[in-house]
């Protein structure tokens, strides 16, 4: 329970706030975990409760070690980086951080890209303790020296699969091998995910210790029970009065093409992606 789990009382005042009133299964098996210094690996469907799963035992730490930000730095060195695959994601991420983290001198920055580079610089020279970014956007600061890493307490994989075998796996292994970022024994790393490949928990030993926790809540494998999933098979397009229709594809260069042939052929349509 929020209880047991003794956070401070700025963090519980917070937590009661946003509302929340019970942990998931995924929170009240990863937070004792994270309490204890031990690396995650942390597999649970999406919408299970991972953000805060991560992030009240890394606030509730930072807030009993007396954790604050100074404007005043020109190398802004975070306590916590938090890595995600997309802006939308990170971006969430960062929202509820700042949730549990208010009224406190904790500070939380989001960088992503398609953010202007000296807009996000102004951000992190404010202040920076907690740092929600995507993993191009990252490396560019840090390579900037805009961020050290000789502070880093914690590292935070969110969407491991994807991170470490879907894209951004050579990011990943240059971030880990900056000079002042600090070694697997001496820093503590967590990864969630919906889904983790015995392929993904290979590549996984590389960031993790020896003796990290693989905790496995629901069906790692399988979609959501909570969500109907419908497949219909479509033979021809038609015009469905005002109804819409989105198309999922798996490529930039295929979602043009798809917006740009759908136009040709009297279907008005548009794309978006990156």
């Amino acid at each position: 329970s929020f209880e047991e789990a003794n956070f401070s009382q700025a963090l519980r005042k917070n937590i009661s706030r946003t509302g929340y009133s019970k942990l998931t299964p995924v929170q009240k098996y990863s937070i004792p975990v994270i309490q204890a210094g031990r690396d995650l690996m942390s597999c649970a469907q999406t919408g299970s409760g991972k953000t805060a799963a991560f992030l009240l035992p890394i606030v509730d730490r930072m807030m009993k070690d007396g954790v604050t930000a100074s404007a005043f730095r020109k190398q802004q060195e975070p306590q916590c980086i938090i890595v995600a695959p997309t802006r939308e994601l990170i971006n969430q991420i960062f929202l509820v951080a700042r949730k549990f983290v208010y009224g406190t001198c904790i500070r939380p920055v989001v960088i992503y890209g398609g953010m202007q580079t000296a807009h996000s610089i102004r951000q992190i020279m404010q202040g920076c303790n907690i740092l929600c970014a995507t993993p191009g956007r990252l490396l560019d600061i840090i390579d900037k020296e805009k961020i050290g890493l000789v502070d880093l307490k914690y590292l935070v994989l969110d969407e491991a699969d994807r991170m470490l075998d879907m894209g951004f796996g050579l990011e990943m292994k240059k971030l880990i091998s900056y000079p002042d970022m600090p070694s697997k024994d001496r820093r503590q790393t967590l990864m969630f995910s919906a889904t983790f490949p015995e392929e993904v928990q290979r590549l996984a030993g590389e960031f993790l210790k020896a003796t990290y926790i693989f905790l496995v809540a629901g069906n790692t494998c399988g979609a959501c029970s909570d969500i109907q999933q419908n497949i219909l098979q479509i033979c021809t397009l038609f015009n469905v009065g005002g109804e819409r229709t989105i198309v999922f594809v798996d490529t930039k260069k295929k979602a043009d093409f798809l917006a740009a042939f759908l136009c040709q052929v009297n279907f008005p349509s548009t794309s978006i992606h990156g």
